[in-house]
């Protein structure tokens, strides 16, 4: 097994509010220490943790890190996030990246949780109204498998977003830091839902002369959006604009959200004159209308899709024989790009993932009263989410 994987060596993402690091989106997170950041200045992405993982891999050593994000769904041979990319050793390099203390290229800023979505397979760690939910009506429990608040998340929430702001220390360090990377190419913001935040304004200001992503769900109202556009108007700004699914599907997964609002908010978004590519993310509830919104958007806008992590029983291949039939031959109808989606069907479910898609199905069906009647009657069957609550 090959542990290299070049984002190692040029990606960084930030969680402000719990003041986090993750070496790649991925990969298993640690905890900034302020008074060592303080003292070193421009470290951010040279912690001791972040250049050790980096020379085992240069050793071809797995690292604990990456063993939680890639490596170990590699083992049960289901395809990992850096296999996703075309090619993650060549992405931007003709060879392998050797020094462990190589710049930062690409800064990614997780800015807060506020979040007026709750998406099927988001959790509490990401979205306040998945917190709200939750905090109202109970953990959801399957069997091995809970989504909760964890004390971090009911204390912040309790925090006035101005106290979690911009006079947050660690927000402040972070503009230095970003000042600081002379190599930095991409600064990408996420949420929550980024636009919602106040500290957005401040990060746009700090971003001047780099690529710009912004990954929204468009859970804001128009004049915010409006807002915003007008704000960032001739600016080199990518919307990352996460989507996966039409209609009564797409406001199932993107919980909150009608389908009529979404598609308004992206044609104000096309009307300003900004690149548009759609991030999808695909589990095995969002993959029976993947065909359908590829035939949408497909024709206008690039589509970047990815396998659902962190949820055991949300991934892909987590379906009946006959559903994924179906699924492999709608895909059939788009373009060969998309062949990976299908490709993540072939792994065999196991029994446990199988109830617990029921399980979450019946709570889902419970708590937000939703019609499940969208999905294939052999499906609901087979996963046991047709039983009574």
């Amino acid at each position: 097994m090959d542990y290299y994987c070049a984002t190692k060596f040029t990606d960084l993402m930030v969680h402000v509010q719990a003041r986090l690091l993750y070496n790649c989106c991925k990969a298993y997170p640690e905890r900034i220490n302020l008074q060592w950041l303080e003292k070193n200045p421009g470290s951010l992405f040279h912690t001791d943790t972040m250049i050790d993982d980096r020379k085992k891999m240069l050793d071809n050593k797995s690292c604990f890190s990456c063993h939680h994000g890639c490596y170990k769904q590699e083992e049960q041979g289901i395809m990992s996030a850096r296999q996703h990319s075309v090619n993650p050793v060549m992405d931007r390099s003709k060879s392998k990246l050797k020094d462990p203390y190589a710049s930062l290229k690409d800064l990614t800023i997780a800015l807060t949780t506020d979040c007026n979505l709750a998406c099927v397979y988001c959790a509490p760690e990401w979205s306040t109204t998945w917190q709200r939910e939750v905090d109202q009506g109970g953990s959801y429990v399957m069997e091995d498998y809970a989504i909760k608040n964890s004390n971090f998340n009911k204390t912040w929430s309790k925090l006035k977003q101005k106290a979690r702001g911009a006079d947050n220390k660690f927000f402040k360090l972070l503009l230095n830091e970003i000042k600081l990377a002379d190599e930095l190419e991409v600064i990408t913001l996420l949420g929550g839902e980024p636009l919602l935040n106040n500290q957005f304004d401040h990060l746009l200001e700090s971003a001047i002369g780099k690529r710009i992503k912004i990954f929204s769900g468009l859970g804001v109202s128009d004049q915010r959006l409006q807002k915003v556009l007008d704000k960032t108007k001739g600016m080199p700004i990518s919307w990352n604009i996460s989507a996966e699914a039409t209609g009564r599907h797409f406001e199932f997964v993107r919980h909150g959200l009608t389908w009529d609002e979404f598609v308004k908010k992206v044609d104000m978004i096309n009307d300003n004159g900004q690149e548009i590519v759609f991030q999808s993310t695909i589990s095995n509830l969002s993959a029976f209308d993947f065909s359908n919104f590829y035939k949408h958007f497909g024709t206008d806008f690039p589509i970047k899709s990815s396998s659902v992590t962190g949820r055991p029983f949300m991934s892909p291949h987590v379906l009946d024989k006959e559903s994924k039939d179906q699924i492999v031959d709608s895909l059939e109808s788009i373009s060969s790009r998309q062949n990976k989606v299908a490709k993540w069907l072939y792994a065999e479910p196991s029994d446990l993932e199988r109830r617990n898609i029921g399980s979450y199905l019946r709570q889902l069906r419970k708590r937000r009263s939703v019609d499940l009647h969208i999905f294939p009657k052999n499906f609901l069957q087979w996963c046991g989410a047709d039983k009574p609550n």
